[in-house]
């Protein structure tokens, strides 16, 4: 059984709130790939084993840690930049931490896939001190809203169990996970060859 199986989420859920960490912090570190960790969240409250608020705050904290680990994965690549791809990114480094935190808590709030938002701000040098209780939040919000849906609506919570992420096929899986990192790969490589000093100032911002 591999971490690409349906069944290997849907277990998780025998394990309670320790499976519940378990499938967020995993299912964080799978680049590239949304929503494996749902089903245990909607598993345990359907079978009345799990309560939403503790589930929605240990669900967040395992997704955060999972992502910080890929975040600063992601952010080791700016060591491979040469001094003038660092250069050309100065006053978009300024610009993301001015404005990163409303990408990273919108995205985290979400059920896409938001690695593609995070390789960009982590080669934007964003600090993980700020990272963390960011995701956090957005992460919070999204389990949540999974946790108190599968309570109030059951129906539409084994419909999204059925057809959700644990209804995807392995294969499915990696090939959104590969062509969604070959597409990241490549906006990255064009961000750092851009002249955003002269972009911003197009734009109307200060470098």
């Amino acid at each position: 059984m591999s971490l690409f199986d349906p069944e290997f989420w849907t277990s998780l859920a025998m394990l309670g709130y320790a499976g519940v960490f378990s499938a967020s912090f995993l299912g964080s570190m799978l680049p590239f790939v949304s929503g494996p960790y749902i089903p245990p969240i909607l598993i345990g409250i359907i079978a009345g084993r799990l309560d939403p608020i503790p589930t929605a705050l240990i669900s967040a904290a395992g997704a955060a840690s999972g992502k910080l680990i890929l975040f600063n994965v992601f952010k080791g690549g700016r060591r491979l930049l040469s001094r003038e791809s660092l250069e050309r990114l100065a006053p978009l480094e300024k610009l993301i931490k001015k404005y990163g935190w409303i990408a990273i808590l919108l995205t985290a709030a979400t059920p896409v896939p938001d690695d593609v938002v995070y390789l960009l701000i982590a080669v934007g040098g964003y600090r993980n001190a700020y990272f963390w209780p960011l995701v956090f939040a957005g992460k919070l919000f999204i389990t949540s809203v999974i946790a108190y849906t599968a309570l109030y609506w059951t129906g539409l919570a084994c419909m999204l169990v059925e057809c959700g992420p644990a209804g995807l096929h392995p294969e499915s899986a990696i090939i959104l996970a590969v062509s969604s990192a070959i597409a990241a790969m490549c906006l990255a490589y064009i961000v750092t060859r851009l002249d955003w000093q002269r972009i911003l100032t197009r734009l109307g911002h200060q470098a």
